[in-house]
């Protein structure tokens, strides 16, 4: 009688039981919390100044009569630049990619004499530089690690002069075309000022000049640099 007692006292409070649980409402599902925006720093358009070093390389052959070699040079030039920069950012997520433009001004001459059948001397100068480029990278919060290339243009004045002779010179003066591709680091100081670092190999390709006096001398010019800047940008 007293296990009867017990087995009709422990189901009918598991059947309570079982009934409360079934009043009780049903569970609200938890909402997950929405992943935090990434904030647009880098969108927009700019504006800068920058200045550095630039290392000018100029490769002078110059050839006779039926190509047979001259003489030759290698010049490098070290001088510095300053100049000014305006350019545009998209931004997608951690992924910023834009345009950048940028004109300076350049001091970097050489000169260099050799001395073949007689003296001879060689004389390049970069004179200025500027660059059409486009621009990606990442993002980390507040600095930008990014890779850069695109056209270059520069002017440069190189020679081949034989001081013996006032009037024998090959002369290459003007605006060359080429390319460039570097890359580097920016940084927000403040919320609209950034600071930089980049470098840039640049390559002006090869020009090849005939002698205006006497026929058979010819000489190939070969310009490139290396050019390592800092600067500053200011953002709207």
């Amino acid at each position: 009688m007293f296990k009867r007692q017990l087995l009709v006292t422990v189901s009918t409070l598991a059947l309570t039981g079982i009934a409360s649980a079934a009043d009780l409402p049903a569970r609200m599902p938890v909402k997950a919390m929405p992943a935090p925006a990434i904030v647009q720093l880098w969108a927009g358009p700019y504006i800068g100044i920058n200045g550095g070093a630039v290392w000018h390389r100029t490769t002078v052959d110059t050839t006779f009569d039926t190509g047979a070699p001259y003489d030759s040079a290698k010049l490098t030039a070290t001088g510095g630049t300053i100049g000014g920069t305006i350019g545009y950012n998209w931004q997608s997520q951690n992924f910023v990619f834009g345009l950048e433009a940028d004109g300076n001004w350049v001091g970097a001459k050489e000169t260099e004499r050799t001395a073949p059948a007689s003296l001879v001397d060689h004389t390049s100068k970069l004179e200025w530089l500027a660059t059409v480029r486009a621009r990606a990278g990442l993002a980390f919060g507040s600095t930008l690690m990014f890779v850069t290339g695109g056209l270059a243009v520069g002017g440069v004045n190189n020679s081949w002069t034989w001081p013996t002779n006032c009037c024998f010179v090959i002369a290459n003066d003007g605006t060359r075309v080429g390319w460039t591709v570097g890359g580097g680091i920016e940084h927000f100081i403040s919320q609209r000022v950034t600071v930089k670092a980049e470098v840039l190999y640049v390559d002006l390709g090869r020009e090849t000049v005939n002698s205006p006096i006497f026929d058979g001398y010819i000489s190939r010019f070969k310009n490139s640099a290396v050019v390592g800047r800092l600067g500053v940008n200011l953002k709207w």
